[in-house]
């Protein structure tokens, strides 16, 4: 009886010890992803907030096309843009692709930041401004698609010295608010 009566109260104080909902998300601690692989460190823990390797979108002809390229660790639209400013590769030459950004002697690597409500604040390349409408066009679509595909941004908004400027969409129509995917697609990537 007396084992009837321990079985007893263990079960009646197992089931007062439920878990109820939280308030908030707790962080999880050593929450890690371990890296490894060409050019991404020796493989030690390192906390990430993205992909190594990122989505950016090139040129063939005058329709973009997704490839894939790895970036050094980062959170926010550090890593995208860092895909998007990479040179092409012997192999991307081959195949035909190009970029419509501008690049330079000095390798400037695209900035920007990413805003509470989602757009990504891109600063205007060096060169930017020299480029024909329809390559402007390219080069926004080639941002449009690249910080829309890893990261939370939901459009774009180019600036200069910290003001939003007017960017053309595919149409050539120039635009205030941040650019979408849907501004683009008479470049969209072939089905």
């Amino acid at each position: 009886m007396a084992w009837l009566v321990v079985g007893l109260a263990a079960l009646v104080g197992v089931s007062a010890c439920g878990l109820g909902a939280q308030d908030a998300p707790v962080p999880v601690q050593g929450a890690n992803v371990r890296s490894t692989g060409p050019g991404l460190g020796s493989g030690s823990l390192t906390p990430t907030a993205v992909p190594f390797t990122m989505q950016a979108y090139l040129l063939r002809g005058d329709r973009l096309v997704r490839v894939e390229r790895e970036v050094a660790e980062g959170s926010g639209i550090g890593p995208p843009l860092a895909a998007l400013s990479l040179p092409l590769t012997r192999d991307e030459v081959a195949q035909g692709l190009r970029t419509a950004l501008p690049t330079t002697a000095d390798a400037v690597p695209l900035t920007g930041r990413l805003t509470p409500t989602g757009v990504a604040e891109v600063d205007v390349p060096p060169g930017f401004d020299r480029l024909s409408l329809r390559e402007q066009e390219a080069a926004l679509a080639q941002l449009v698609f690249t910080l829309t595909a890893d990261t939370i941004a939901t459009g774009v908004q180019v600036a200069s010295d910290g003001r939003a400027l007017s960017m053309p969409d595919a149409t050539g129509q120039l635009l205030s608010r941040p650019l979408e995917r849907t501004d683009f697609t008479a470049l969209a990537p072939a089905s």
